[in-house]
């Protein structure tokens, strides 16, 4: 481990959630929490910067943290500001740049499958599930899912790709060839490869900029926490980075800090550490 000192408090504290702030168990452990509220307790803005929709994200991020902690869900997005910070920002995929993306995939990787989020809590998919697997794998309700078609004219967030193992990498090759100047695209690889999409300059990072400039804060003061590839950008845009000890290679070769894994409280060993 390679843990930061600290000579004043950070301007905000950006943290990833699956892999890094929760255990394995989608959970906070009562460390990292406590030292979580430490932090707002003195007045440090804490942002949650996951891609999750927010129907997951509330599913399984307790309420009454949540309401003291900013929020950047999809990959950017969607951004709600709690206080001490503020504002509220929705980035869309335009609609014919959605049509693309669905048109290329289905006919190169007719077996992928394909999730279009909406934000808030309805989905587009091309696929159908049981009530009870659509609430454990997507923390949906049959209500909340819709069909390609119809989420496609709603403004989506984000789109999702999957279900196609080592030609996740391929298919990001073919996307950024055909429309790479349109979208962002990141590879998610730590559990079953997928691809993200959002709207072109969206990312973790460019959330928190939005979100902390107003009120006078630098990315250069930020301590940020992260273990995969969608989180690379807020890694290497924020000052004090700080990859987890379960990160992906790729990430802890990016980052100047690295603590220990989300089982064993790598967040709160860092978090520690301001009021030394």
């Amino acid at each position: 481990m390679n843990l930061p000192d600290f000579d004043r408090l950070p301007d905000a504290i950006a943290l990833d959630l699956d892999g890094t702030l929760f255990n394995n168990n989608e959970e906070i452990s009562p460390r990292n929490r406590a030292a979580l509220e430490r932090c707002i307790d003195s007045n440090i803005p804490i942002i949650l910067a996951t891609s999750r929709p927010a129907r997951s994200f509330h599913r399984s991020f307790p309420a009454d943290l949540s309401d003291r902690c900013s929020q950047i869900l999809t990959n950017g997005s969607v951004v709600v500001g709690k206080p001490p910070l503020s504002g509220s920002i929705k980035e869309s995929i335009p609609e014919a740049i959605t049509q693309k993306i669905v048109g290329i995939v289905s006919k190169v990787y007719p077996d992928a499958w394909l999730l279009v989020e909406i934000e808030g809590y309805e989905f587009g998919a091309n696929w159908t599930a049981f009530p009870e697997t659509l609430w454990k794998r997507n923390s949906a309700t049959p209500e909340m899912l819709l069909s390609i078609e119809e989420a496609i004219v709603q403004k989506p967030s984000k789109i999702v790709i999957g279900g196609i193992g080592d030609e996740t990498l391929p298919l990001l090759d073919k996307l950024m060839a055909d429309i790479g100047d349109s979208v962002s695209i990141v590879p998610a690889l730590t559990w079953h490869p997928i691809l993200n999409i959002t709207r072109s300059g969206v990312n973790k990072a460019s959330a928190i900029h939005k979100l902390i400039a107003p009120a006078g804060k630098s990315l250069d003061n930020v301590v940020a926490f992260g273990d995969d590839l969608p989180d690379m950008d807020m890694l290497t845009e924020c000052g004090i980075p700080v990859a987890m000890g379960n990160a992906i290679t790729e990430l802890k070769a990016a980052c100047r800090y690295c603590t220990a894994s989300n089982e064993e409280d790598g967040v709160a060993l860092v978090l520690e550490r301001i009021f030394c």
